[in-house]
């Protein structure tokens, strides 16, 4: 029997990605009217050259936009069935702590390593640094996405 320790969630992702890119449509469509108001009716004694601040504003929500679609691409491979799963003990642990930690482990032959930092807060990166959960000789079952060389964990039982 296992009990189910880490689980992704996806939920908000879609609305995320939508949002950000009505917002990208919508700055392009009214730049004229945003410009001539910045131009003329804001009295700051020293403004930002217009441009400038519409392109990073606008790099902002196209960047957004990317990281959002790039979370929705994982949850529809995970919705469709498209990730591997292991079932094992943990064996060869190693844990590197520097500015952040880092965290790799082997389950039946795959070998996962995750970060505080580097890895997207969807997936598992044993952020509580729980040493309870993740051990030598455990037995748990591994639900992840393979995306380059890293296995990315989204769902993580532990046998009880």
């Amino acid at each position: 029997m296992y009990e189910l320790y880490f689980q992704s969630d996806f939920s908000g992702t879609r609305l995320g990605f939508y949002f950000s890119l009505v917002c990208s449509v919508l700055l392009i469509l009214c730049c004229p009217k945003i410009k001539y108001w910045y131009e003329n009716k804001l009295q700051f004694e020293k403004k930002v050259n217009f441009w400038f601040g519409f392109l990073f504003v606008f790099g902002f929500f196209v960047m957004q936009s990317l990281s959002f679609y790039c979370l929705v691409l994982k949850s529809n491979d995970i919705d469709s069935g498209n990730y591997s799963t292991v079932e094992g003990a943990i064996e060869d642990i190693q844990i590197v702590e520097r500015n952040s930690r880092e965290e790799a482990f082997t389950v039946d032959g795959v070998r996962f390593k995750y970060n505080d930092y580097g890895t997207e807060n969807s997936f598992f990166a044993n952020r509580k640094h729980d040493l309870d959960t993740i051990q030598e000789g455990r037995v748990v079952k591994i639900a992840y996405l393979r995306e380059g060389n890293e296995n990315l964990i989204f769902e993580l039982s532990v046998k009880k």
